[in-house]
């Protein structure tokens, strides 16, 4: 196993006095080492400059948020958003999707196509058309770069202005504002709020973008009502998403009478979305049984074969959660049956069969789903795990190495990378493996250190010898950007 993970609210506090310590910063030391954000005159950031600040920045993110580990998921809001981004007025579409483990409603956009996503966000949301309203809020803000023109309203310390909103960024998406040092809630808050006429910019853009990709247009306001009920549920305690993002009634009704002149109809309705939400709630539940409970119910109400799919699927991954195998295995099948060619079903039974020990089961149906789907992403993972319980590690490692080299930045392919080569006793790799994931996650000393262990291993081999090098120089001229901001 890869070792501990520093405490959550400990990694934000920290990241957060990382990038807020930098408002005492020389102007001499920004230079030396981060991308120019442009002179006094222009005031603003490049796309480029963006892009590279935004890397810099995205793994010190992961380190600081909890990841939702769910390939399935991960995958849909993937797909989701950049079909999205197709009807964006995006230039440069090189996303970085994050989907977070918290059950409150957020989303956030930040420099160099970064979008975070809280798994809250498709709990919450009642249908596809909803979630996408944020979604393609979040890509407004993208495409009509609100974060340089952020920057452009503070003509000087443009780079501390920067990274006091990236820190910012981070406590919202850890939805802990408690998390900010005293002293400097106020300045987190400002660099996080977005303007009114930013904010009726991306709400008008979203929409157009909204309809144009074809869902209702009556999503928006609906998921602002719904944002609205739910701040009022909170009581004293505004959500994440509001503080970014406030919401007035001119943007309801506003979002009202700009969905009124739309007139049509057969609007996107996905039950990808409902089958993915199902797999939040299921999360989300404490106690398993309760979720088992829960789906029976929903199996009773059903009326229809959508509902009764969407009730079996939830049941399923319910119980094989609940340690109820042959009931889950027997559910995933009934549920299979009513829609057979859908990707995600089919996905379920080879879940329950991997959580039920049936190994030779899930080998055989991964093998044949793979063969159908290439280069799946949640298929290839679960395949993957599939031949580690059969100890089949050497073609374990080689699916996941492959994945590895589609999803460089992905830190569970490199976890469990890691893991398939200790159990084959690949340890040159693990050790490259475990650099790799330290280093997406921002863990860069102990990157290093699993890179100098490689080389320890690597003997005369040259060409092997050189890269380990290279990519410990590379981390080093990482570390010391970063000091320049401390």
């Amino acid at each position: 196993m890869i070792g501990k993970k520093v405490p959550f609210f400990l990694n934000l506090k920290i990241f957060l006095v990382f990038f807020l310590c930098f408002l005492s910063t020389s102007e001499s030391s920004e230079k030396q080492y981060l991308p120019e954000l442009g002179d006094t005159s222009s005031s603003a950031i490049s796309l480029a400059s963006e892009y590279k600040l935004g890397r810099l920045w995205i793994a010190q993110l992961r380190r600081t948020v909890p990841d939702f580990k769910d390939p399935i998921s991960q995958d849909y809001i993937e797909h989701l958003i950049y079909r999205l981004a197709e009807y964006s007025q995006l230039q440069d579409r090189r996303l970085e999707i994050i989907l977070i483990n918290q059950k409150e409603i957020n989303a956030f956009a930040a420099p160099g196509g970064i979008i975070g996503v809280n798994a809250g966000l498709i709990f919450h949301a009642e249908t596809e058309g909803q979630a996408v309203s944020v979604l393609v809020h979040e890509l407004a803000h993208l495409s009509q770069r609100h974060f340089a023109r952020r920057l452009q309203r503070q003509e000087d310390r443009g780079l501390a202005n920067a990274l006091l909103i990236l820190a910012s960024i981070a406590v919202a998406a850890a939805s802990s504002p408690e998390a900010v040092l005293a002293g400097q809630q106020v300045l987190v808050q400002q660099a996080l709020s977005y303007s009114r006429s930013n904010e009726q910019e991306a709400d008008r853009i979203g929409f157009l973008n909204l309809v144009a990709s074809g869902y209702d247009p009556q999503s928006q306001s609906n998921i602002f009502e719904k944002l609205q009920s739910l701040s009022r549920m909170s009581g004293t305690s505004e959500l994440e998403f509001l503080r970014s993002h406030p919401l007035t009634k001119k943007r309801i009704s506003d979002s009202k009478l700009r969905a009124n002149e739309i007139k049509g109809s057969n609007y996107l309705n996905n039950l990808e979305y409902y089958l993915i939400r199902n797999r939040t709630f299921v999360h989300f539940f404490k106690i398993p049984r309760r979720a088992v409970s829960f789906f029976k119910q929903e199996i009773r109400k059903a009326k229809s074969g959508r509902e009764r799919v969407l009730a079996g699927y939830g049941l399923a991954l319910a119980l094989s959660k609940d340690n109820k195998h042959k009931e889950a295995v027997e559910m995933a099948r009934t549920t299979l049956n009513l829609k057979p060619e859908s990707l995600i079903l089919q996905t379920a039974l080879l879940e329950v069969h991997i959580h039920a020990g049936n190994n030779l089961e899930a080998v055989a149906l991964g093998r044949q789903l793979l063969d159908i789907n290439p280069d799946n992403y949640p298929l290839s993972m679960l395949y993957a795990r599939a031949l580690m319980n059969q100890s089949d590690f050497d073609k374990s490692e080689e699916v996941l190495k492959e994945l590895s080299l589609r999803r460089k930045t992905d830190p569970q392919v490199w976890y469990w990378l890691a893991e398939v080569q200790g159990l084959s006793k690949n340890i040159l790799g693990l050790h490259q493996s475990r650099s790799e994931y330290f280093y997406v996650t921002g863990n860069y000393d102990q990157a290093i250190q699993h890179l100098r262990y490689a080389l320890e291993l690597a003997g005369n081999n040259f060409q092997l010898n050189e890269s380990i090098r290279t990519k410990i120089e590379n981390i080093h001229s990482t570390i010391e950007a970063l000091k320049e901001l401390s």
